[in-house]
């Protein structure tokens, strides 16, 4: 019985080694062998730069490797053909570590073939080699901690509802009619240094909007009111939640605001006058967006709510009335004022990461 079996045993090893009788070289710096004939199979072992693996036999016709019967027993050069010429296998067989059937890719392997057809085959076909990882010396400095990327720019459109606040007018108003806010936000910062994970960011923010009111007076006088913006000043971002490239920033800045307001009032007879009202003030302002990618590389889309906060201010003109259209010259009552308020704006917009 045991006898048996070990004839059985050798007999199954030499027909192995016969169907396996070809070898080829791995020519790419890490090949991968799996298990079926698919670019999706999973890999089962991994074969080095010149690493000798077994091939199956049926991809070497008409070589050294197969006993040819002829009348003139000659081989012409047109007969040496690989399998692999007929331009349908695009994996070899072969076997794993396990003794197992496995596949190859016929790109990462050259064929030993024992003849004239080796030299149809490059010993380093790949430049450069796709499966080669390893990084060029000499590594950055701060190495594998660094960040390419440590600057963003932003440029959004802006829309909300404007603040309900006017001039004082000597007369109460019959009709009112405020627009939407519009305007344009841009912001340039950095990576803070501190920060190993890229999402720490600080630097400047600027934005500009303007607005419109219309009026109608108790005795027919029509006012409008051309209202406008500037702001400048720092911020500080924070990305707490990421995923696949996407992400979500909170934002939160304080800004030197220029507000000004062009008031003009006319009478039933056409007779006008326009006064400027301006003012400085600072106030608080927080964001929070979304940064989704594009297929542009470094570009996204931001898309978000952002909300300023007014401390109350009465804005003041240098000009002294012509007219008795306004209240005494320079008293309380010839102001814009401005209460405590929260203005709140949604905007949309590109970044650039650097």
């Amino acid at each position: 019985m045991v006898k048996t079996t070990m004839k059985t045993l050798i007999l199954f090893l030499l027909f192995t080694k016969n169907l396996f009788a070809g070898y080829g070289i791995v020519t790419t710096h890490e090949a991968p062998i799996v298990r079926d004939v698919t670019l999706d199979s999973p890999v089962v072992m991994t074969a080095r730069k010149g690493d000798k693996i077994y091939i199956h036999d049926k991809y070497f016709i008409n070589g050294p490797l197969e006993v040819v019967y002829r009348a003139d027993d000659k081989q012409g050069v047109d007969d040496l053909k690989l399998e692999d010429d007929q331009g349908y296998e695009q994996f070899y067989e072969t076997i794993d570590k396990n003794g197992q059937t496995a596949y190859i890719s016929r790109y990462y392997v050259k064929l030993i073939t024992q003849d004239i057809r080796e030299f149809s085959q490059a010993v380093t076909p790949f430049k450069p080699d796709p499966n080669d990882y390893r990084l060029t010396e000499p590594l950055p400095p701060d190495f594998p901690w660094g960040e390419r990327r440590t600057w963003r720019s932003t440029l959004s459109f802006q829309m909300g509802p404007d603040i309900k606040s006017n001039y004082n007018y000597n007369r109460v108003l019959t009709e009112e009619d405020y627009t939407n806010r519009y305007g344009l936000q841009m912001s340039y910062g950095r990576k803070a240094d501190w920060d190993t994970e890229n999402r720490f960011y600080f630097g400047g923010i600027f934005h500009a909007w303007t607005s419109a009111a219309r009026f109608t007076l108790f005795d027919d006088r029509k006012a409008t009111e051309a209202r406008s913006q500037l702001a400048l000043g720092p911020y500080i971002s924070y990305d707490p939640w990421r995923y696949n490239g996407n992400r979500l920033t909170i934002q939160g800045s304080l800004l030197l605001n220029y507000t000004r307001n062009l008031v003009k009032q006319e009478d039933p007879s056409g007779f006008d006058e326009e006064r400027l009202f301006s003012s400085l003030s600072f106030s608080p302002k927080f964001a929070t967006f979304l940064q989704f990618r594009t297929p542009t590389p470094d570009v996204d889309i931001i898309a978000g709510m952002d909300i300023q906060f007014y401390l109350p201010q009465n804005l003041r003109s240098s000009k002294a009335p012509e007219t008795g259209f306004w209240n005494e010259f320079n008293s309380d009552q010839d102001t814009v004022y401005i209460p405590f308020t929260a203005h709140w704006s949604l905007f949309i917009g590109v970044q650039t990461n650097y």
